[in-house]
C-alpha cells in the first residue's frame, strides 16, 4: 500500500477518537442510541477541528451493518467503502464547485432512489455555504421534507452565510478550536506510535501555528520529520529543526528583545535587528510575533496562568516572567500601542525593517520617559515609602485657596460680577433686568446689600423679589466669582407716606439649592397694575399705564398740562 500522510493515516474512525469535539459526539452518539436520527444535521466551526471527519463517522453509525450504532464495527464492508470514501449511498459533496441550481436539481432528484444496499442514502456537502441562494431555495422543500431513506449532513467554516431558512431546518453542532496542550498531547502520541522521537520543545510552535486546527498541526509535523531526517535515521527532532522548517523564531530572541527595551538598550536593539534580517526571516511576521510576547508577558506580570491559556511550555513562560519583570504595566501597555501600530504599518510598507527599527526607538523613548504611576511604583518595589508630604506640591495649599477666596471676593471684583450678570439678563431678555436694574449694590467686605434709592415704590420689587429668585441670584454670581458670596435685600417702604409693605425675607446665610433658572416673571396684566391705582393716575392714557406696569414704575410728578 502507498504512503499515507499523518493526517489521513490518523484520522478518527470512531466518536472516542475525535480530539476536543465530546460535547458533539455525545450528543449525536445518544440521539442514535434512542433512535432520534434527524433528517438534516448542519457542523459548523473553524477549519480541521473535526467536521467532515465526525459527518463520516456519522455515517458509518447509521449504516454499519450492526447499526444503527454509536459504535461502528469498522470492519464491515459498509463501514470500509465509507472509510476510503467509495460507498455508493454516501455522497460526498463539494460545496464550492457544485454550488448551482443545476447541481442541486440533480441532487433532488437522485434523493428519490432507494439506497443500494445501505439502509439510508447520505449526502455529506462539504462548504455548504458556498450554494448560491438560488440553489438554497431549490433545495429547501426536499430538506424539510425528505424521504425516510434521506439525511442531510453540511459542514461550513461560515454559518453566518447560510440563509436562516436553511438553518431552521437543520440540527446545528457547533464545533471548537483545538487548545495547544491538546493538540501537543495529541501530536505526542502519534510520534510515539509512529516510533519517532521528538522533543515536547518542537511540539509548541507546531501547534501554536497550527492555531486550533488538529489537520494543520499533523500536515506541520509531517514537515517537521521530514525535514530533519528522523524518519530515515531515528534521530530526535529538536527545537530548532521544527522552528527551522515552520520560519519560526525562537522564543529566546523575542525574551532577548524584551530585555533590551527594558534597559533601553538602542545599540543592543538594532544589533538584534540586524541579526534577525540577516538570518532571513520575514520581518511583518517577526513583528506580529513580537506583538503577542509583549501581550504574553503583560498577562504574566499581571499574575494570569497563560501556559494552559496561551499554550506556552513552562520554560517559556519562565523566560518572559524573566525578561519583562523590569516592565510595568502601563509601560507594557505602551509597548504593545506601538508593535500594534508597527503591524498596521508593516501592511503598507516597502521597508520593513525601517519601521521595525523605529518601532523599537519609540519603545526605548518609553522607558526612558516613565509616568509619575510608574515612578513612583518602581521607588515602593525597591523599598522607598512615597509620603503624601513628597506630593504636597500637587495640591494647593489651605492658605493659597483662602487668598485666592480672598481676592475674588474683592469689591471690584463683586460689582463687576453684579455689572456682568445685569449686563447678561439685558441680553437674554430677562425680566430681572428690569427688576435689578433700578437697585443700588453695595459690598460691604461681607455680603452683597440690595436697595431702592428712596423715592421708588419698592413693595413692587419686593413681591418679585422672592425667596426662590433671590437664591437664584445669589447662586449666579457665587459662579461668576468661583466663590461663594452672600446676598441681602434691604428693601425699605417708601417715605412719601405709602402704607407700609412687609419686606421680602433677606436671603443671608442663605444655601441655594442646584437646579434649572426660575422662569422669567410674567408681566403684569394690561389692566391689572401691581398695587391700587391713585385717584390722580386715573386719566392716564391707556399707553402711560402699559408701561408703568411694563417697568413696575411710578409717577413721581405730573407737569401741568396747561403750563
Amino acid at each position: 500500500m502507498s504512503y499515507q500522510v499523518i493526517a489521513r493515516k490518523w484520522r478518527p474512525q470512531t466518536f472516542d477518537e475525535v480530539v476536543y469535539q465530546d460535547h458533539v459526539s455525545r450528543t449525536i452518539r445518544n440521539s442514535i442510541k434512542n433512535g432520534r436520527i434527524s433528517h438534516a444535521y448542519l457542523f459548523s466551526g473553524p477549519r480541521g477541528v473535526g467536521k467532515t471527519t465526525m459527518a463520516r463517522i456519522v455515517a458509518k453509525s447509521l449504516n454499519c451493518i450492526d447499526g444503527p450504532t454509536s459504535t461502528p464495527c469498522g470492519k464491515c464492508e459498509n463501514c470500509i467503502e465509507i472509510k476510503r470514501g467509495i460507498s455508493f449511498d454516501v455522497i460526498e459533496i463539494d460545496g464550492a464547485s457544485n454550488n448551482g441550481i443545476d447541481n442541486i436539481r440533480e441532487l433532488r432528484e437522485n434523493v428519490n432512489f432507494a439506497p443500494a444496499r445501505s439502509r439510508y442514502k447520505i449526502y455529506i456537502i462539504d462548504e455548504v455555504h458556498m450554494v448560491t441562494t438560488a440553489a438554497f431555495n431549490a433545495l429547501l422543500k426536499t430538506l424539510e421534507e425528505p424521504p425516510d431513506h434521506v439525511i442531510f449532513i453540511f459542514a461550513t467554516t461560515e454559518i453566518h452565510k447560510i440563509p436562516d431558512t436553511i438553518l431552521s431546518r437543520c440540527q446545528k453542532y457547533f464545533f471548537k478550536k483545538i487548545p495547544v496542550d491538546v493538540v501537543v498531547t495529541h501530536l505526542a502520541s502519534i510520534v510515539e506510535k509512529e516510533g519517532y522521537r521528538i522533543s515536547q520543545g518542537a511540539l509548541y510552535p507546531v501547534a501554536r501555528i497550527a492555531d486550533g486546527s488538529m489537520r494543520d498541526a499533523q500536515s506541520l509535523l509531517e514537515q517537521v520529520i521530514s525535514f530533519s531526517g528522523a524518519a530515515e535515521g531515528g534521530t530526535e527532532i529538536s527545537e530548532d529543526d521544527a522552528l527551522s522548517i515552520l520560519g519560526v523564531v525562537p522564543t529566546e530572541s523575542y525574551a532577548k528583545l524584551i530585555e533590551l527595551v527594558s534597559m533601553a538598550d538602542a545599540a543592543g536593539l538594532m544589533a538584534e535587528v540586524d541579526r534577525i534580517v540577516s538570518m532571513g526571516i520575514d520581518v511583518s511576521r517577526y513583528s506580529a510575533g513580537f506583538m503577542d510576547i509583549i501581550r504574553y508577558v503583560r498577562l504574566i506580570n499581571a499574575g494570569i496562568d497563560v501556559k494552559s491559556m496561551l499554550g506556552l511550555s513552562v520554560e517559556e513562560t519562565a523566560l518572559l516572567s524573566s525578561s519583562g519583570k523590569r516592565l510595568g504595566d502601563f509601560e507594557l501597555g505602551a509597548l504593545f500601542k506601538i508593535a500594534s501600530e508597527l503591524v498596521k504599518n508593516l501592511r503598507f510598507s516597502g521597508n520593513d525593517r525601517v519601521y521595525l527599527e523605529m518601532a523599537l526607538m519609540d519603545m526605548v523613548s518609553v522607558i526612558q520617559t516613565p509616568s509619575i504611576a510608574e515612578i513612583i511604583k518602581k521607588l515602593e518595589d525597591q523599598g522607598v515609602t512615597v509620603s503624601s508630604q513628597d506630593q504636597k506640591h500637587t495640591a494647593p495649599a489651605p492658605a493659597a485657596e483662602a487668598q485666592k477666596k480672598n481676592e475674588n471676593l474683592s469689591a471690584n471684583n463683586v460689582i463687576q460680577a453684579w455689572s456682568e450678570m445685569l449686563a447678561e439678563f439685558d441680553a437674554r431678555k430677562n425680566r430681572l433686568y428690569y427688576i435689578l436694574r433700578p437697585a443700588v449694590a453695595v459690598y460691604d467686605g461681607a455680603k452683597l446689600v440690595l436697595s431702592y434709592p428712596e423715592g421708588i415704590d419698592s413693595s413692587t420689587y419686593s413681591k418679585s423679589l422672592d425667596s426662590k429668585t433671590a437664591a437664584y441670584i445669589q447662586k449666579n454670581l457665587s459662579d461668576r466669582l468661583g466663590t461663594a458670596v452672600q446676598v441681602e435685600l434691604n428693601i425699605k417702604p417708601q417715605a412719601s407716606g405709602i402704607p407700609d409693605v412687609t419686606p421680602g425675607p433677606a436671603v443671608t446665610g442663605f444655601k441655594p439649592e442646584p437646579g434649572p433658572e426660575p422662569e422669567p416673571l410674567p408681566l403684569p396684566d394690561d389692566e391689572a397694575g401691581t398695587e391700587p391705582v391713585k385717584k390722580e393716575n386715573k386719566t392716564e392714557s391707556q399707553a402711560v399705564n402699559r408701561i408703568q406696569n411694563a417697568f413696575y414704575g411710578q409717577i413721581v410728578k405730573k407737569e401741568n398740562e396747561n403750563a
